[in-house]
């Protein structure tokens, strides 16, 4: 169980990779050996509430998640300050922790993304925990990690493939989502959104990524 668990963690560290940038054909190749570890992953368990052309309404459930800041460069952000904030949610997973514990992690891989009245940004990076943790996950040793209980939401969503490769294809699938929500006439949020990737970087195929956008009256 504990080789599963190492090895997992290590096919999410090429994962996340994935959000910002292609993966390597070797990589892929090395991290093909893992996949059995990542499918028993456990996702988080949200409700489909409605349906429209090309996306769809959930209640997301309020559950506590490992997350930590990410910064900015000239407004972007930067693979090597993406991979620095994954790794310290990994160091967490693998016991830098108040009980010293290696503990087990879910999907998706989620980006949170605040906006405030004057432009600038808080981006958060975060890893869903399992239900088996949930009620009292140990805390984090360092500074630079915190759990966020993320209240009960209500998101509108669509799904896309392939590889999201930088921060403007986010931005640009979060865009298209928000014109199409707005001709039907449905108000999201404009501070909040989130970015979440669910496969691994060895995955070429039916790729899953989504973008969240939050109902108004949703506070965080």
């Amino acid at each position: 169980m504990h080789h599963v668990m190492m090895c997992t963690k290590m096919v999410m560290v090429v994962m996340v990779v994935a959000i910002l940038q292609p993966p390597l054909t070797n990589a892929a190749n090395i991290f093909t050996a893992f996949s059995r570890g990542f499918e028993r992953q456990e996702e988080i368990q949200t409700t489909v509430l409605n349906q429209g052309s090309g996306w769809e309404s959930r209640e997301v459930p309020g559950k506590v998640w490992a997350c930590t800041g990410q910064e900015g460069s000239n407004g972007q952000i930067t693979t090597s300050k993406q991979m620095a904030a994954f790794l310290r949610l990994f160091s967490y997973l693998d016991g830098k922790n108040s009980l010293g514990q290696k503990l087990p992690m879910g999907k998706p891989v989620s980006i949170e993304v605040k906006t405030a009245a004057d432009g600038s940004r808080e981006v958060n990076a975060c890893f869903f925990l399992p239900e088996r943790i949930q009620a009292d996950p140990p805390t984090p040793t360092d500074p630079l990690v915190f759990l966020s209980q993320r209240p009960t939401l209500t998101i509108f969503t669509t799904r896309f493939g392939g590889f999201a490769t930088d921060e403007d294809k986010w931005m640009r699938e979060a865009r298209e989502l928000k014109r199409v929500l707005t001709a039907e006439g449905i108000e999201t949020r404009e501070d909040l959104q989130y970015w979440n990737a669910y496969d691994p970087p060895y995955k070429f195929w039916r790729r899953r990524n989504e973008v969240w956008l939050v109902k108004p009256e949703e506070q965080v």
